[in-house]
């Protein structure tokens, strides 16, 4: 607590705490406005009230600096009270390590910060893959949480605790803890906290449900419960989530209206990884539209940042395979597409459902392109069970392309982008649409040789030149060598 010239509070602990907790900055401009203007700049709690002014605002560094400052310059229940302020902010900026030793300085002299520690607790510990002691954590938490008498600390709880849940990947308790937080922020119109609470609601049915619109809802509630606390930062990330279900569904009016909001509130690109997602919808828009030059260029420089994942990497070489797709550069595109092919295999351990759900996206295209392509052995082998469970994309991609009809709706603006490269290919393909490796067998076939024979003569396997020339017959929709070679000649192949 605060003391003024008359050794008054200025503002109690509490306050402070339920004022910074809500982060709305009306709120924290009427505190701050108590202190007087030299206490601003070196008051811990002061220091505390700007600091998360900075954060809402969308200046998390800044904030992050402050708070660290401000808890640096105190002792006591001041110090817990914004301990409990920067760990959550070490945290979702990915200093795990950081937020740990934090919490090591925390004390029990603040009892009813126990719980939300607890909880905190809970989440660093599942998110370091202690699984048993995060349990345990969450549920001391939420047991001594609810008999605190503070809503913000119950409302943390279950924020926290379904937080952990998640990273635990036990989304069933996820889910429900993250709904009643929802819930019980909402009534306290905490609107920054229920936003948080609907961000975790969203990538459970965006990223392991795939249900694009549930995952919609969810990321219109975080926007319009970000806007409500005016929180910049929080907003941003629920208008990112709406533009990646649109562009998931081909929905380019409402992409570009989402843009349009984006780019008039710039993106944080340290963050919140929300350059990626940006830059993907955006390469997607371009596509349907045949920017594909476009498109090479935007992959190309997304693809050699620094902090991309492997699932992400794979996705970007899915994409540019479809790009090579679109005029038709076979060898290049089969290469791509091989590698992709090769990076997303099934993973082992714990898996960020994010990077899951990419590599799924990456195999899914990467399959479709060796498909329409000739290479069709690898194309379905790629889409395996584990892949594609129910095996629907097996049957909706031929050498034309992706049934869009078809398509789930979480797939359908990459189904776009790959039928608008078949489509600009079939100006740059030759009308038969066989490749290099092809031809060259279909002109050996007039010369009556085995395929053993044209095998030794080209220096391939016997099993390649028989795929190879399944792969022509089909192209060539014809039922055996006679009928290939007089449809060659038709084509005007052999003059």
């Amino acid at each position: 607590m605060l003391n003024g010239p008359e050794h008054q509070p200025i503002v109690s602990l509490e306050r402070f705490y339920e004022v910074a907790s809500e982060g709305h900055p009306a709120e924290i401009d009427a505190l701050l406005a108590r202190f007087p203007a030299s206490a601003r700049i070196r008051d811990p709690i002061a220091i505390g009230l700007r600091a998360m002014k900075s954060v809402t605002g969308g200046d998390i560094p800044g904030g992050l600096a402050l708070l660290k400052r401000a808890v640096g310059h105190c002792e006591g229940s001041v110090r817990q009270y914004l301990l409990e302020l920067l760990i959550p902010l070490l945290f979702s900026t990915h200093q795990i390590d950081a937020a740990e030793e934090a919490l090591d300085e925390v004390t029990d002299e603040v009892a009813e910060l126990r719980p939300a520690f607890a909880a905190l607790r809970a989440v660093i510990a599942a998110r370091k893959g202690n699984d048993t002691a995060s349990a345990w954590f969450a549920r001391e938490a939420l047991a001594t949480g609810r008999g605190v008498d503070n809503p913000i600390i119950v409302g943390k709880v279950l924020q926290r605790t379904a937080m952990a849940a998640f990273y635990r990947e036990d989304f069933e308790e996820a889910q429900d803890r993250a709904l009643e937080s929802a819930r019980w922020h909402e009534r306290l119109e905490s609107h920054r906290n229920a936003a948080r609470s609907y961000s975790i609601l969203y990538v459970i049915a965006h990223d392991l449900v795939g249900d694009a619109d549930v995952a919609r809802y969810y990321a219109r509630r975080m926007t319009m419960s970000a806007h409500l606390a005016e929180d910049r930062s929080l907003e941003n990330w629920g208008v990112l989530a709406q533009l990646d279900v649109a562009a998931e569904a081909g929905d380019e009016r409402r992409l570009t209206s989402l843009r349009g909001r984006l780019l008039a509130n710039p993106l944080n690109e340290q963050y919140y990884r929300e350059r990626f997602q940006y830059m993907i919808a955006d390469v997607l828009s371009q596509g349907w539209s045949g920017r594909f030059d476009a498109v090479r260029v935007a992959l190309t420089s997304l693809r050699n940042v620094q902090d991309l994942s492997l699932a992400e990497r794979s996705l970007c070489d899915a994409l540019l395979a479809v790009v090579a797709l679109s005029v038709w550069h076979t060898d290049l595109a089969r290469r791509l597409a091989r590698r992709t092919i090769s990076q997303t295999v099934e993973r082992s351990g714990k898996e960020a459902l994010f990077d899951a759900r990419r590599r799924r996206l990456a195999r899914i295209l990467a399959a479709a392109v060796c498909l329409v392509i000739g290479d069709t052995v690898r194309g379905r082998r790629a889409l395996s069970r584990a892949a594609d469970p129910e095996q629907i994309f097996a049957g909706i991609i031929d050498v034309h392309g992706m049934d869009e009809s078809r398509t789930p709706p979480v797939m359908l603006g990459y189904a776009k982008f790959l039928n608008e490269a078949c489509r600009a290919a079939s100006s740059a393909r030759p009308r038969h649409g066989l490749t290099v490796a092809e031809l060259e067998i279909l002109n050996a076939l007039p010369a009556g040789l085995t395929l053993a024979a044209i095998a030794s003569t080209l220096g391939k396997s016997k099993k390649t030149v028989e795929r190879q020339v399944g792969n022509i017959y089909a192209k060539l929709q014809v039922g055996n060598r006679a009928q290939a070679i007089q449809r060659a000649r038709d084509l005007g192949i052999y003059s």
